[in-house]
């Protein structure tokens, strides 16, 4: 089983997976500056929760940013001392990929319904990218941009938003942003203004999709060295995000 951890926002998320990539367990904690005090007790609900032993984990996952100075410190220290503890392999996945992946079916089912209405009036076929907008500040985010197989479009930056932001994408692409704050994801839209830009609200990071991605690189035996892995901070932000209850599934 593969242990995940989320951390590179407000919210602390932790998940469990078998080694067929079939989710056991997620417990999240949607509240700001809690991660320090919360994340090894949500460890240890995901472990109670499935009656699993530390020592029948086979490796630990974690989002490795971009994200929070703060956040990413906390889950990559949690994950990199599990492993020592345990004797077991790190896995770093990128968070803003691993938070795409969350999109892919709805781009897919857009992709697919333009894909009839092109058939029908024998238009050129409308590809769509996901692009995650995580907020880092007035204007400006840590983003990047995927196709729907999880393919860099563009690699992980802090950029401001502006009114050319995206633009040679947008003028060959339907791109659906989301964001971490709803605030900022709005004003993104009302300055970004174009028609291929579709902003889909309620989208936030998760270990379930650290877990996901995770399953691959165990099996590729893709691991990160413990004694120099560190994660992209990016630089340090802080979230407005309201307080919310924890979920358990």
């Amino acid at each position: 089983m593969i242990l995940s951890i989320e951390t590179s926002i407000h919210i602390c998320s932790v998940a469990l997976h078998d080694l067929e990539g079939n989710l056991l367990a997620l417990h999240e904690l949607h509240e700001q500056r809690k991660h320090a005090e919360r994340l090894t007790l949500l460890v240890e609900a995901v472990l109670n929760t499935t009656q699993t032993k530390f020592s029948e984990l086979k490796a630990i996952a974690v989002g490795s940013g971009a994200g929070s100075y703060t956040g990413l410190r906390i889950g990559v220290s949690t994950a990199k001392g599990l492993c020592t503890g345990l004797n077991i392999p790190l896995i770093g996945i990128p968070s803003l990929q691993a938070w795409s992946l969350s999109m892919i079916d709805l781009a897919n089912d857009l992709e697919n319904q333009a894909l009839e209405k092109v058939e029908k009036e024998q238009k050129i076929k409308t590809k769509y990218l996901l692009c995650p907008l995580m907020d880092a500040r007035r204007m400006e985010v840590f983003t990047a941009i995927f196709d729907t197989e999880l393919n860099y479009i563009l690699n992980d930056t802090a950029l401001v938003i502006d009114e050319d932001s995206f633009g040679k994408q947008l003028s060959e692409n339907k791109i659906l942003f989301f964001g971490d704050n709803e605030e900022k994801l709005q004003k993104c839209k009302a300055v970004i203004n174009n028609p291929n830009a579709i902003f889909i609200s309620n989208k936030l990071p998760s270990a379930k999709e650290i877990g996901k991605l995770a399953i691959k690189k165990f099996n590729q035996q893709d691991f990160e060295d413990l004694a120099y892995f560190e994660p992209n901070y990016g630089k340090e932000f802080y979230t407005t995000a309201k307080q919310l209850p924890v979920t358990n599934y």
